[in-house]
This record gives structure tokens, sequence and C-alpha cells, in this order.
């Protein structure tokens, strides 16, 4: 994957572009338009050229908060950027959580609330929690 190392990535106005052209094609007068605003929206994620792509979200970051700020409220600056560079590394946890959800039961503790991990498909056990020593039934 050394074609993605320098882009930009997927920021918090890219997000909303996509977020608005799913809205937008929806409905068939407005499709054409909502294509066009996928397409900006990923090219901004895929853009190599980062000091523009960071202009363009600091003059979206200004008037975001300009407006927000009637409600009371702002958008943090520091949200992060989704680097495109770590897609395998991504999708490498999302493969390991679903071997985990196959394999294994999450539960929590009813006295301390500690989540403990549980083989499946023994039945019925009893469940020691190592934090508080509660035993409980729990079925897996």
């Amino acid at each position: 994957m050394n074609f993605l190392n320098g882009t930009y990535g997927f920021d918090l106005l890219s997000i909303i572009l996509v977020l608005i052209s799913c809205i937008l094609n929806i409905f068939d007068y407005t499709r054409f338009l909502g294509t066009l605003i996928l397409i900006y929206a990923v090219y901004r994620a895929f853009s190599k050229k980062i000091y523009k792509r960071k202009d363009e979200y600091n003059v979206f970051y200004t008037y975001t908060n300009k407006f927000l700020k009637k409600f009371g409220k702002s958008i943090p600056y520091n949200l992060p950027v989704y680097d495109l560079n770590n897609l395998s590394y991504m999708f490498e946890n999302i493969k390991i959580k679903y071997t985990q959800f196959r394999n294994y039961k999450i539960t929590k503790c009813p006295n301390c609330k500690q989540k403990l991990r549980l083989p499946r498909g023994k039945g019925n056990i009893v469940v020691t929690c190592k934090k508080c020593s509660t035993k409980f039934d729990f079925r897996t």
C-alpha cells in the first residue's frame, strides 16, 4: 500500500461531504450534485496536496464555528485525520475483533462491572471475577 503514502486522509470536512452526498443521492433531482460532492470528498482524501487540504479544512472550521457559536457550541480543533496509510492495520483489528466475537462471549461482573471474556459453547458455567472474586452463573 505504498501508493497511499503521503495522502491526506479523511477529516471532518470529508466525512460531512460524504454524508451530504449520501443524502443528495437519495433524490433523483439532486443525484448528480451528490455524486460530484462524493467525488470531491474522495479526491480530498487521496490528495497529496496536504497543505491545500488543511487550508480548506481551516476555512470550513472557521465558518462552522462562527455558525455554531450562535448556539453556544464549537468544534474542537484537534480532531483526528483518518490516515489512509494504516488501512491494513485497521482491517487487521477488525479481523481480530471478529474472531474474538466468534470464539468468546463478553460479559460484565454483576458486582464490580469488570468486563470478562468467556469461551463460547461451554454451557452453564460458574464464573469467578478476577477483580472482586464474585461467583455467578452464566450461559456461554
